[in-house]
């Protein structure tokens, strides 16, 4: 084994929700208290009154007061294009403005300026930086950074653009579920196969691992970085709405601070069922009618939050069922089944885990810390002669768009990384022109459904070259192609220009989704969908 590090490195969970910090120490890994002695911080950032700008819990009070210029979720935004349907279909379910950023990206705009999602993602490192900085009494120049295995790969490089702006040496992006799976059996000499199931603010991770002493095999992964702790509490929002629209006929979605204060309530009141089957929603003063205050007071049970959720926690399971199904394997197949996430504490959750694999989940494995701590873990190893050994995976099929529009597959889902194949580069599309090549990432058929990565362009004279696609050990794509001058070349993979081809797709998509002739509009309230909006719509 090797002596302590010359350079101190810390492990960091950067959440939808909430961010944790870990370091090592004599082999253990703990986690640092932030500044208001929490083990966790809310990933929050907001510009003050002052003009200054508020990292943590202290922006996180002010979110009520001033939604305008407070950034919660940026999670779900870093890495994406602002033109994406994603990023459009977003836009309506945060207080803040989401504008296009300098390169195409989704950003935000805060006090009239304009930051993109790393910038504001390294605002929370940089705040996490400080606090372990002040903790351990010495420089961290290092840090190991999660990202859900089900990240892509703008999104990966986005948040490594995060750390180094928080002035980190990032030395390396790891999966949560290897993570996770990392704090559970480091140096325990497990032979165990283990299902990481992750259900965090934001997101929902899955992954299969073979554990054998210090080797950490993924063998497959999914998820969807769409299905989280604040979809549940959206199911309590749209409750709380609709009840306050029966009885009084106003629409608290129009009103940002009232939003605010609702969203608060449902989170809470989602928390409370966690430990006790019934709780109240109540919420004085949320607006007036004629000069009278009209309160809120609703009644919430666990077996109604259940109601209000159970498509959620399904989907979570079909997703498990993708995952083992991809390597032939069935519930059964499972040792342990780990839980990372805040939302994985619901009991629903935990009912379901101990009914669909057979055993309940592993106690013992704090979901919130567990994440931060393997990344410590990892952190603390890379010099050692025992180090981890990590075997990931590829969580979404890297490939090419096609003449026709569709989307042919180079890199596939669950390839081992580090992973790399080659292929040759066909003519271009008209004689003369240079050759294009859009690289898109995800599970559709379809271009338009699939994630953007960037284009390569090359003479014509490259016609028959051969191209490679290598995936690193964190999952980034590097693109090279075998140059008759100087040989095996990287390549500048662009992004700022969106293709012909998925400018017209996403047209036709948006056209197709419009409003036929002679159909309603749906107004301010109705756009968060859901039985809110059927009510609203009259029904």
């Amino acid at each position: 084994m090797a002596g302590p590090r010359e350079k101190a490195i810390i492990g960091i969970d950067l959440g939808t929700t909430n961010a944790c910090v870990a370091h090592v120490r004599n082999r253990i890994p703990r986690v640092v208290p932030t500044d208001r002695g929490n083990l966790i911080l809310p990933s929050v950032v907001a510009l003050g009154e002052r003009g200054d700008f508020l990292v943590g819990g202290v922006a996180k009070d002010q979110l009520v007061v001033n939604p305008k210029n407070t950034i919660y979720g940026a999670k779900r935004l870093i890495g994406r294009k602002w033109n994406s349907r994603v990023v459009q279909e977003l836009r309506s379910y945060y207080s803040y403005d989401i504008v296009e950023g300098p390169n195409g990206e989704a950003a935000v705009l805060l006090g009239g300026k304009v930051y993109t999602l790393p910038q504001i993602s390294a605002m929370v490192l940089a705040h996490l930086k400080k606090i372990a900085e002040a903790f351990l009494q010495k420089p961290i120049p290092e840090a190991i950074i999660s990202v859900p295995a089900y990240y892509s790969d703008p999104q990966r490089q986005a948040v490594r653009e995060a750390g180094k702006l928080a002035g980190f040496e990032v030395k390396r992006i790891v999966n949560e579920p290897t993570a996770a799976a990392l704090a559970y059996g480091f140096s325990r000499g497990l032979d165990q196969k283990i299902l990481v199931y992750d259900l965090g603010g934001g997101t929902f991770d899955v992954s299969v691992l073979q554990l054998n002493g210090n080797v950490f095999e993924v063998l497959a992964t999914g998820g969807d970085t769409f299905l989280g702790g604040v979809d549940f509490d959206n199911r309590i929002i749209d409750f709380v709405l609709e009840d306050f629209w029966r009885s009084h006929r106003i629409d608290l979605a129009d009103s940002p601070i009232a939003m605010q204060r609702v969203k608060n309530g449902a989170e809470s009141a989602k928390i409370d069922l966690s430990l006790v089957p019934n709780t109240v929603i109540d919420l004085p003063f949320i607006e007036e009618k004629k000069g009278k205050p009209l309160d809120i007071r609703v009644a919430l049970s666990r077996q109604r939050l259940n109601e209000l959720t159970l498509d959620l926690v399904e989907r979570t399971f079909q997703l498990c069922d993708q995952v083992l199904g991809d390597k032939g394997l069935k519930p059964d197949d499972i040792d342990e089944v780990i839980l990372v996430g805040g939302q994985s504490r619901m009991p629903l959750v935990q009912e379901l885990i101990r009914s669909h694999f057979g055993k309940p989940a592993r106690k013992g494995v704090h979901p919130d810390e567990c994440v931060a701590l393997g990344a410590a873990l990892l952190g603390d190893s890379l010099d050692s002669i025992d180090s981890v050994t990590l075997v990931d995976v590829l969580s979404m099929p890297i490939g090419i768009a096609t003449p026709t529009s569709q989307f042919r597959r180079v890199l596939d889902k669950n390839s081992t990384i580090p992973s790399s194949r080659s292929f040759r580069l066909p003519p271009p599309r008209e004689p003369g022109q240079q050759i294009e090549i859009d690289i898109y990432q995800g599970a559709s058929d379809q271009i338009v459904d699939n994630e953007f990565l960037g284009s390569i362009r090359l003479p014509a004279a490259a016609t028959g070259r051969r191209i490679d696609f290598k995936l690193d050990e964190e999952c980034l794509l590097k693109v090279s192609f075998d140059d008759p001058e100087k040989g095996m070349t990287e390549l500048k993979i662009a992004t700022r220009d969106t293709p012909d081809a998925l400018r017209r797709a996403l047209a036709d998509a948006a056209e197709a989704q419009k409003p036929k002739e002679g159909e309603a509009q749906p107004a301010a309230g109705e756009k968060r969908g859901g039985l809110f909006g059927w009510l609203k719509g009259g029904k």
